[in-house]
């Protein structure tokens, strides 16, 4: 027993090493975005420690060098980058320290709605992904479907203004919830500024006749007939449960099988009278 509970401890141990390593590594993982400030220090020189705002362009005019990008870099690879191109350049010799602190103030807005816990325009920094901007709505109602449409904000042209040759049909993007909630998008559709989130209701299909709870029913993905029959409570005493009708976009469904046939949001299904 007590080797048992001397494993257990160094078990848990482990794990807390494994997920502090983690949120250090996340940390360390931050990168720079638009609209982000930066303050480099060279050290042991004089030269202009900013900040230095991150244009749209992902790049930061830094003194002698003129344009350097920044923008999907992390504060030490773009101090890396300055290092470097400070003696490309000839203004520093030998290996020059560059530091460089990410200043991030929350200058961006994503607006959520529709099937989610609470809608709003919430306001970040530096890069957020889609499945954050759930978290900060406080995740999908119990109302939601599968859908979520990332609908990006107009492009700005030269002047400032909306380009006018933008094209609407390619500025929405229509991703999966539940793919989203599993992280297989990573790091993916990462928000820009003034992106709006809606995420759709699920459609529901519709039971009656003789079932114990007739009614809507929000079904998942996948889900067979009889497994959605006993949202409704199952097939009455008096219900003929080899005579189930599935109506789909009004048409009825041939050689309906209640393991086989695979349910569809927006069916009508429909349980007969048995035969006395």
């Amino acid at each position: 027993m007590a080797s048992r509970t001397g494993a257990g401890i160094v078990a848990g141990a482990i794990v807390a090493v494994v997920l502090a390593l983690s949120h250090l590594l996340a940390q360390g993982a931050t990168v720079i975005s638009a609209r982000d400030q930066v303050r480099v220090v060279v050290v042991g020189t004089e030269l202009p420690a900013g900040p230095f705002t991150v244009d749209e362009d992902g790049t930061i005019d830094y003194p002698y060098l003129g344009r350097v990008t920044a923008g999907g870099l992390t504060p030490r690879a773009l101090g890396d980058t300055i290092a470097r191109r400070l003696v490309e350049a000839q203004l520093l010799v030998g290996s020059p320290q560059v530091t460089v602190e990410l200043q991030q103030t929350p200058n961006k807005t994503v607006t959520v709605s529709g099937a989610v816990s609470s809608r709003g325009e919430y306001r970040f920094a530096g890069e957020m992904t889609v499945f954050d901007a759930l978290v900060k709505a406080g995740g999908a109602s119990a109302d939601a479907g599968d859908e979520v449409l990332l609908i990006r904000a107009p492009k700005a042209g030269a002047d400032g203004t909306p380009a006018e040759d933008a094209d609407a049909e390619d500025d929405v993007i229509t991703l999966s919830r539940r793919e989203i909630e599993r992280g297989e998008f990573a790091r993916a559709h990462l928000i820009e500024d003034g992106d709006r989130i809606i995420v759709n209701r699920a459609r529901q299909v519709y039971i009656d006749g003789y079932v114990n709870r007739p009614g809507g029913y929000t079904i998942e993905a996948g889900s067979t007939l009889r497994q959605v029959l006993s949202l409704a409570g199952g097939v009455t005493e008096l219900g003929a449960v080899n005579r189930v009708r599935v109506l789909r976009n009004g048409t009825r469904v041939d050689d309906v099988d209640l393991d086989t046939t695979i349910v569809q949001p927006g069916d009508t299904i429909t349980v007969p009278k048995r035969f006395m």
